[in-house]
C-alpha cells in the first residue's frame, strides 16, 4: 500500500517510464492485477501506444480504463447499483422533460431554456454539481447568503428548482454517471479484483473531488499506485505556488494528493524525478530549447538560425493548408517518414476541417480527424426531425422538402425537384392540399400545345410521385396526430415503425456499400453507427420516459435533446495515416513532426465561447461561500497555456508553425500572441510566407494539386511571360498521361477563352426561329437592350423558377385586367368616363375587384391574411386611377374607342407584318390598352394609351436606341389597321403612358378639395408625346392654363413652350418610319443568330439591373470583350436630328 509520484515536465519521459515499468511487471510474471488508468478520450490510443511500445501483437495481462469502466469493472464482480445507469443521454431527455414542466416556475432561465445549446449547459452545470459534491441543500444554504445579489440569487433559485426535480425524477430509479463513481468508491474496499493490484494514472492534471474519493480508497487497496504530475522536476516541488504559476494545477494536484495521502497515513515512495528522458528531444537542441524556456520570464534566447522550427505566413487558411500539405509530402518522400509520423494540430478543427479534407484529398494525402462528430447534421436525424415537424406544421413546404431532401425517402432528386417545382408554383400548403385529391395545372399559361403536351406529361409523373410522399406520412400521422394521452412509447414506437415501413435501414446499408466501393472509409464507420445510436436513443427514450404524458408537438423537444447528446466516435480506418487534432484535447502519438496550423488570435489560444450559467465572478463568490466548483474561466486560461505548452513539445524532430493574414473572404487576421512569444525565444526563427516567390519546385507534388499552378503558370503566357523550364517539363507528363487528356485541352481553351457570344450557325437559327419570328414589340426591346438576354429567354425559353407569391408583374397585370373590365362594364351599362359619379365609380371597382381577385393564379389573393389586406390597397390605387382617368377624359373632347384591342391572328386587328431583307418575316402581336380618338371631319386623331404600374415613363432617346419602341409601334399597327375600322384616314395625336398610382401628396399647409385634386392629377399625369398643334392639345385639355395636369404640355403667349413632349405630323411620321426600320434591323440580326453579351448602360441604370439571366452571361467588365453598350444622353433636337439621317440613310444606328 504504497504511493508514487512520476515527476517530469512535458516531453520527459513519464508516459514511457510507466509502460517500461509494466513491462518490467509483466517480465516478473507475478501474476498480480495490472491496471493504467488514464482519461476516457486518451484509451484506445493509449493501448495502441502500450502495444507498440511492447512490441506485442495485443495485450491481455494489463487493463487500461478510465474511472467510468474501472467502475464497471468492479460491478462486474461486486455488483451494480440497484438503480439503472443514467448516461449523458438519458440525463439531457430528462431535463428537457422536467424543463417543459416547470418553465413556468423559472425565473431568470424562462427564456433560455428555448436557446440552442442551453440543455446541454444545463446539463454540465448538474454533472459539476454531482462532481463536486453540491447538493440542492448546498444551494439552499447558499441562496440564503446572497440576498445582495440580486442576479446570482435568482439563479441559484432557479438551477435549485431544475436540480431538485431532476433528482425527484430520477429517484430510486437512475443514477447518474457521477453518482456512478461515487457507488465506485463505495465498493472499492470489497474488491479482491484490486487486492494487491499495481496501479499506474497517467494523462491527468486534476481531479475533481469524486476521483479523489476513488484514488483514496485506491490508495488503502491496492499494492502500488503510481501517478504521472507534469511539474518541473528540477525545482522546490513544495514551493508554494499561485494561478500565474504555469504548473499550477499539477502543482494543486500535488499539493492535495500530499494532504490524502498524510490524513490517511498512506506511505509515499520518494518520487521518480525525470530529466530529458526523451534522448530524441535532448538532440534536437531548438525542441529542447522551446520547451525548456516557454514557460520562462525572461527567456534565454537561442541565438541559432532554426533549422527544426519553421514559421509560415499565409495569405489565407486555404494557402496555409497547401503548404502544409505540400511540406508532409515532402517529408515523406524525401525524409522517409510514414503519414503516422506526422500530427497536424490547430485550436478550431471545425474551421479547419472543410479545407483539410479537400486539400488533401487533391494532395492524396490520407488523414483522420480526430474529433468526435455529433448526429445532428446527419441526413437519417433530418428525416426524422422533418417528419415531426410535417405533423406539427400542417404539412408546411419547407418541413416536406427538408424530409425529401435527406435521400432516405426513397424519391430521386429529379422528382423531388419537379414536385418542388410545382410547390412553389401552385402555392401547396396544408395536409388537405396534399391528399385530397390530384393536383392540376393551369393550361392557360402555355405557350402553345407543345408545351401544354409536356407539362401533362410532367404532372402525371408529379401526382405519382405526390401519393408516394404522402402514404408513409399519413400512416404516421394516423398513429400519433389529434390523440389524447399520448406517451413517449407511444410516438416512439409508431415513429420506430415509421422509419421501418420507409426502408431506412435497407437505404442505409446501400450507402455503406456505396461508400465501401469509393473507399470513404470514414463515412462508412459513421454510418454504421447511425442507426445503433438512433435505436439506442429510442429505447432509452421509452425506458425513462416511456408512460409519462407527451404532445406530439413536446415531443421533438425531448427528442432533440437527446440527438443533441450523441456523439458518434470514430476509429482511424487505416494504419499508416495523418492525424490532424485538437491541440489541447486530443493525446498525440510518438510523432516526428508537428504542424500548427491556425495561430491567429482567437484560436489558438482559442475563444472560449461556451455559455456558463455562473459568471466567473459568480464562481468566485461560490467559492468564498465554501462551494467549491470547476475553474473558472482565469483559471481555465492558464489551463490552456499549460496544454499549449504540452502540445508544442510533442514532436521529435520539426515543429511547423503557421497562421493567415487574412480568410477566406480576405478580411485580415492577427497572428496569436503564441507567435511572438515563439519569436522572442527564437528571434532568429526561420520563416516564409506565400507572398514572396516560391521555389517552382516546391510547387510539384500530387498530379491533382500541382495542375492547378501549372494552369497559373501557363496563364502567364498571355502576359508574354516566358514558361520556365521546370513547367515545360510538367505540361509534357501530362500531355504523355491518357488520364489528363480532357483537363489539358480544357486548360488549353481556357487560356484563350472570351467571355462573348457573337452568331450562332445558320442551322441553330432555323431550329430555333424557323423562317418566321413570331414576336411582340417588348421583345424586340429586350434584344434592343441585349442580344444575349433576348436569345436565353425566347430563344432558349428559359425560364425562372415559379414561386407562389405576387409579384410586381402580376399585380401590373391585375390592374391591367381591372380596367379592361372596368371599362367593359362602363360599355355594358351604358355610362360614360363623362358621366361617372364617385360612388358610382368606387362602387364598380369594388365590383370589378371582387369578380376577379379569386381568379388571380389560383386564389393567391385569397391565400393568406397579408393578401387579403393587399386587395383593400389594390382597390384604394384602383379607384385613385379610375378617378385619374376618368379626369383626364372629363376635361377633353377625346373618347375612349377601343379597351385591351389586340392585333394579331385571330384578333380585332391583323398583326403587324414586317418584310425582311432576305425573304423573311418578322410579324408582331400585341395589346393595347386603351386608344382615345377624336373624329374631326375627314380626319381622326387618335391617342395611345399603355397603363403602367412600374416607374417606367416616355424617352425619345430611348426610342432612339430601340429600348422604348411600345407606344410608337402601337400607334403606328392602329393607324395603319383602324382605316377599316373608321373608314377614314387616322393620325396620330399622342402616344402615353399612365402610372397606376395613389401618390401621396406632402404639403405644410391646408389645402382645399379643388388643390389636392389639381395636385393628384399633375402626380398622375400622362407621359409621352403629343401633336404639336395648339387645337389638338386642348382637345386634350380643355382645362389647360399656362400648365396642363393631363398631358406634358405648357401653353405660353408664344404658344406651344419649348418643354413641351411634343412632335409635329411630319416628326410622327419620322419616328413611326425610324420603329419600323429599327424592327427590320432587330429581326434580321435576331435570323441572323445574333447572341451577343452586350447589355446597355444609360447613366447608371444597365439591361443587367433587372435581367434573370446575369448567372448566364457572366458578364464582367472587369473581361476585355464584356463592355457596356453606352447609350450617350441626347436632347430631343440631337435625337430628332439622328433619327431624320438613320431614316434618310437607312443605316444602323450608331450606339457609341
Amino acid at each position: 500500500m504504497s504511493v508514487q509520484y512520476i515527476i517530469g515536465r512535458s516531453g520527459s519521459g513519464k508516459t514511457k517510464y510507466i509502460f517500461a515499468d509494466i513491462k518490467n511487471k509483466l517480465l516478473e510474471k507475478k501474476n498480480a492485477t495490472l491496471i493504467l488508468i488514464v482519461p476516457e478520450q486518451f484509451t484506445f490510443q493509449t493501448q495502441k501506444d502500450l502495444i507498440s511500445f511492447l512490441n506485442q501483437k495485443g495485450i491481455m495481462e494489463i487493463e487500461i480504463l478510465s474511472f467510468q469502466r474501472l467502475a464497471f469493472r468492479v460491478f462486474e464482480e461486486l455488483g451494480a447499483p440497484r438503480e439503472k445507469l443514467l448516461g449523458e443521454l438519458g440525463r439531457n431527455m430528462v431535463l428537457r422533460k422536467v424543463i417543459d414542466d416547470i418553465s413556468e416556475e423559472l425565473n431568470i432561465y424562462h427564456k433560455s431554456v428555448k436557446q440552442p445549446g442551453f440543455m446541454k449547459n444545463l446539463g454540465d452545470m448538474i454533472c459539476e454539481f454531482k462532481q463536486y459534491d453540491i447538493s440542492p441543500c448546498d444551494l439552499l444554504d447558499k441562496r440564503e447568503l446572497v440576498k445582495n445579489r440580486p442576479i446570482l440569487e435568482a439563479k441559484i433559485n432557479d438551477l435549485l428548482l431544475v436540480y431538485q426535480a431532476f433528482n425527484d425524477y430520477i429517484k430510486e430509479k437512475y443514477i447518474t454517471l457521477e453518482e456512478n463513481l461515487d457507488f465506485l468508491a463505495a465498493k472499492i474496499k470489497d474488491s479482491t479484483f484490486l487486492e494487491n493490484a499495481y496501479i499506474w494514472i497517467d494523462g491527468f492534471y486534476g481531479f475533481t473531488p469524486q476521483q479523489y474519493r476513488i484514488l483514496v480508497e485506491l490508495f488503502k487497496k491496492a499494492k502500488e499506485v503510481s501517478l504521472t504530475l507534469t511539474l518541473d522536476s528540477r525545482g522546490d516541488l513544495y514551493q508554494s505556488f499561485d494561478e500565474t504559476d504555469p504548473f499550477y494545477e499539477s502543482r494543486r494536484t500535488f499539493d492535495k494528493l500530499n494532504k490524502i495521502t498524510a490524513f490517511y497515513n498512506i506511505s509515499l515512495k520518494e518520487p521518480v524525478k525525470l530529466f530529458n528522458q526523451n534522448k530524441e528531444l535532448e538532440k534536437n537542441k531548438e525542441l529542447f530549447h522551446l520547451e525548456k524556456e516557454y514557460f520562462n520570464y525572461p527567456v534565454e534566447e537561442y541565438q541559432k538560425e532554426t533549422k527544426h522550427i519553421k514559421l509560415f505566413a499565409a495569405s489565407n487558411p486555404y494557402s496555409e493548408i497547401e503548404h502544409t500539405a505540400r511540406l508532409i509530402l515532402k517529408f515523406v518522400r524525401e525524409k522517409g517518414y510514414r503519414y503516422r509520423d506526422i500530427a497536424v494540430v490547430t485550436g478550431k478543427i471545425a474551421q479547419y476541417q472543410k479545407i483539410i479534407e479537400g486539400v488533401f484529398k487533391e494532395y492524396k494525402i490520407p488523414y483522420f480527424i480526430d474529433d468526435k462528430k455529433d448526429i445532428l447534421s446527419h441526413p437519417l436525424i433530418e428525416l426524422i426531425l422533418a417528419a415531426l415537424e410535417i405533423l406539427n406544421t400542417n404539412w408546411s413546404y419547407e418541413s416536406i422538402f427538408r424530409y425529401l431532401k435527406t435521400g432516405f425517402t426513397g424519391i430521386s432528386m429529379e422528382e423531388v425537384d419537379l414536385l418542388e417545382n410545382y410547390v412553389l408554383a401552385y402555392g401547396i400548403r396544408g395536409i388537405d392540399r396534399w391528399t385530397k385529391e390530384n393536383w392540376k395545372i393551369n393550361k392557360e399559361t402555355f405557350e402553345d400545345e407543345l408545351e401544354k403536351k409536356y407539362e401533362e406529361s410532367i404532372l402525371e409523373r408529379i401526382n405519382q410521385t405526390r401519393i408516394k410522399v404522402v402514404e408513409p406520412l399519413v400512416i404516421f400521422s394516423k398513429k400519433v396526430k389529434n390523440k389524447k394521452n399520448l406517451t413517449f412509447k407511444a410516438i416512439t414506437v409508431a415513429l420506430y415503425e415509421f422509419l421501418e415501413d420507409l426502408g431506412v435501414r435497407e437505404r442505409l446499408s446501400d450507402y455503406i456499400n456505396q461508400f465501401k466501393e469509393e473507399n470513404k472509409l470514414n463515412l462508412v464507420n459513421e454510418n454504421l453507427q447511425i442507426w445503433d445510436s438512433i435505436i439506442e436513443l429510442f429505447d432509452k427514450m421509452v425506458e425513462i420516459l416511456g408512460d409519462e404524458k407527451i404532445t406530439l408537438k413536446q415531443y421533438p423537444k425531448v427528442l432533440n435533446s437527446g440527438f443533441e447528446q450523441c456523439e458518434l466516435s470514430l476509429i482511424p480506418p487505416a494504419l499508416d495515416q495523418i492525424v490532424v487534432a485538437d491541440l489541447e484535447r486530443s493525446r498525440l502519438p510518438h510523432i516526428k513532426a508537428l504542424f500548427v496550423i491556425g495561430i491567429n488570435d482567437g484560436i489558438i489560444p482559442a475563444n472560449k465561447e461556451e455559455l456558463r450559467l455562473f459568471s466567473d465572478e459568480e464562481r468566485r463568490t461560490m467559492e468564498t461561500l465554501g462551494v467549491e466548483l470547476a475553474p473558472d474561466s482565469r483559471r481555465k486560461a492558464f489551463e490552456e497555456q499549460f496544454l499549449i505548452y504540452s502540445g508544442l513539445t510533442k514532436p521529435q524532430e520539426y515543429l511547423l508553425l503557421s497562421f493567415s493574414l487574412g480568410d477566406v473572404e480576405g478580411k485580415a487576421l492577427r497572428p496569436s500572441v503564441l507567435i511572438s512569444r515563439i519569436k522572442k525565444i527564437f528571434p532568429k526563427l526561420s520563416q516564409s510566407s506565400d507572398l514572396i516567390v516560391y521555389d517552382e519546385n516546391e510547387l510539384i507534388s500530387s498530379p491533382i494539386a500541382t495542375f492547378q499552378y501549372l494552369g497559373q503558370a501557363l496563364r502567364g503566357l498571355l502576359d508574354e511571360n516566358d514558361l520556365l523550364d521546370v513547367w515545360k517539363d510538367v505540361l509534357s507528363w501530362y500531355v504523355g498521361q491518357e488520364d489528363w487528356q480532357d483537363q489539358i485541352n480544357i486548360t488549353i481553351q481556357g487560356l484563350f477563352h472570351s467571355n462573348q457570344e457573337y452568331y450562332l450557325k445558320k442551322e441553330t437559327v432555323k431550329k430555333l426561329y424557323k423562317d418566321k419570328i413570331y414576336a411582340s414589340v417588348s421583345r424586340l426591346e429586350k434584344f434592343a437592350a441585349c442580344p444575349f438576354g433576348y436569345f436565353v429567354q425566347y430563344g432558349l425559353k428559359a425560364k425562372e423558377r415559379k414561386v407562389y407569391k405576387l409579384s410586381l408583374p402580376d399585380i401590373g397585370i391585375f390592374f391591367h385586367n381591372a380596367l379592361d373590365i372596368f371599362s367593359k362594364k362602363l360599355v355594358d351599362n351604358k355610362t360614360s368616363w363623362k358621366d361617372l359619379t364617385d360612388s358610382l365609380r368606387d362602387k364598380m371597382v369594388e365590383e370589378t375587384i371582387n369578380e376577379i381577385a379569386p381568379k388571380v393564379d389560383n386564389e393567391i389573393l385569397l391565400s393568406s391574411e397579408r393578401n387579403k389586406y393587399l386587395i383593400s390597397r389594390l382597390k384604394r390605387i384602383t379607384k385613385r386611377a379610375v378617378w385619374a382617368l376618368s379626369e383626364h377624359i372629363r376635361r377633353g373632347n377625346f373618347k375612349p374607342a377601343e379597351s385591351e384591342v389586340a392585333f394579331g391572328v385571330n384578333h380585332p386587328l391583323p398583326p403587324i407584318v414586317i418584310e425582311l431583307s432576305n425573304g423573311e418575316k418578322l410579324i408582331l402581336t400585341g395589346r393595347i390598352d386603351r386608344v382615345d380618338i377624336l373624329d374631326e371631319d375627314d380626319k381622326v386623331f387618335v391617342n395611345i394609351i399603355d397603363y403602367k404600374s412600374g416607374s417606367q415613363s416616355f424617352n425619345l432617346a430611348d426610342i432612339y436606341y430601340g429600348i422604348q419602341m411600345q407606344l410608337i409601334l402601337y400607334l403606328d399597327a392602329f393607324i395603319e389597321s383602324g382605316k377599316e375600322l373608321y373608314g377614314k384616314n387616322l393620325f396620330p395625336a399622342g402616344a402615353f403612358y399612365f402610372k397606376i398610382d395613389d401618390p401621396i401628396i406632402n404639403s405644410a399647409k391646408e389645402m382645399s378639395d379643388e388643390e389636392l385634386e389639381a395636385l393628384l392629377l399633375k402626380e398622375l399625369k400622362l407621359s409621352g408625346i403629343v401633336l404639336e398643334d395648339e387645337n389638338i392639345i386642348r382637345q386634350m385639355d380643355n382645362s389647360i392654363g399656362r400648365y396642363s395636369n393631363i398631358i406634358p404640355v405648357e401653353i405660353n403667349k408664344n404658344g406651344i413652350g419649348k418643354n413641351s413632349s411634343t412632335a409635329t405630323m411630319e416628326q410622327f411620321d419620322e419616328l413611326r418610319q425610324y420603329v419600323r426600320n429599327m424592327a427590320v434591323e432587330i429581326g434580321e440580326e435576331i435570323l441572323k443568330g445574333n447572341v451577343k453579351i452586350s447589355p446597355y448602360k444609360s447613366g447608371d441604370i444597365t439591361s443587367c439591373s433587372y435581367c434573370l439571366y446575369k448567372s448566364v452571361c457572366q458578364f464582367d467588365t472587369l473581361l476585355e470583350d464584356n463592355k457596356y453598350k453606352n447609350l450617350n444622353k441626347l436632347n430631343k433636337e440631337k435625337v430628332w436630328e439622328k433619327i431624320k439621317e438613320a431614316n434618310r440613310k437607312e443605316v444602323e444606328v450608331d450606339h457609341d
